[in-house]
């Protein structure tokens, strides 16, 4: 898989490497706060990009925000 064909890599995918590397909820949440704070727009666009249902998304921004 190419990172240009990545509309088949999902969140799931995602949380796996998050787990692998050593990341536990509290750290995944750490991550989501950060990519919020610096880059809200594009923040987004990865959520989209991933799938996740827009209630979903409007959930993780907003506690992302907290």
């Amino acid at each position: 898989m190419s990172i240009n064909n990545s509309e088949n890599f999902t969140k799931e995918q995602w949380t796996e490497i998050f787990r692998e590397a050593g990341f536990g909820d509290e750290d995944m949440h750490r991550w989501h706060i950060a990519f919020e704070k610096l880059h809200p727009a594009v923040h987004q666009q990865f959520l989209e990009h991933l799938h996740v249902p827009e209630n979903e998304i409007k959930q993780i921004r907003e506690w992302s925000k907290s």
